[in-house]
């Protein structure tokens, strides 16, 4: 317990905060220069990613080392387990999940499980913008939904309104 605490919970927190600051600044620097483009992908922050991947490399040091010395009761092991399952879904939302723009013609969705689907514009029967999304629904059901704060989402809109 003593090596995850004083070596490896450090270096894999130095690691991840500065793979996820870099990628931070990439990321503004790509949207700043695709503002205009009508051709364009929706996705999470890779930041974000890289933050939940940190978390989830210590969850699993825990899971490892903790339990090498004196393990811990049952109930850490399984909340330590449901956690890691959490942040594994949320790793694979941020680098799976996302929603390509072309040319006012497509939108392919890619979800964090399943096959891509393609639709158009005209496919899409209502988008509904609520404070936790924007929820788009094709042949009566949620298709997808995208967040509220993000600026391809902003220019999802206005390509819908278009239309």
């Amino acid at each position: 317990m003593d090596i995850l605490l004083t070596i490896i919970t450090p270096i894999v927190v130095a690691i991840g905060l500065g793979v996820a600051f870099a990628l931070s600044k990439k990321e503004r620097k790509r949207k700043n220069e695709k503002l205009n483009r009508r051709d364009f992908v929706i996705r999470s922050s890779y930041s974000w990613g890289v933050i939940m991947s940190t978390i989830e490399v210590l969850i699993l040091c825990l899971l490892v080392f903790g339990n090498i010395e004196s393990p811990f009761p049952v109930g850490v092991n399984v909340a330590l387990g449901i956690f890691g399952a959490a942040f594994g879904v949320g790793i694979l939302q941020a680098f799976r999940e996302r929603v390509r723009v072309v040319e006012k013609s497509e939108i392919t969705y890619t979800p964090i499980f399943g096959k891509k689907r393609v639709y158009s514009f005209s496919d899409i029967e209502s988008v509904e913008k609520k404070r936790t999304g924007v929820y788009v629904f094709i042949k009566g059901k949620k298709a997808f939904n995208l967040d509220p704060s993000g600026i391809g989402t902003s220019l999802f809109l206005e390509l819908y309104r278009e239309i």
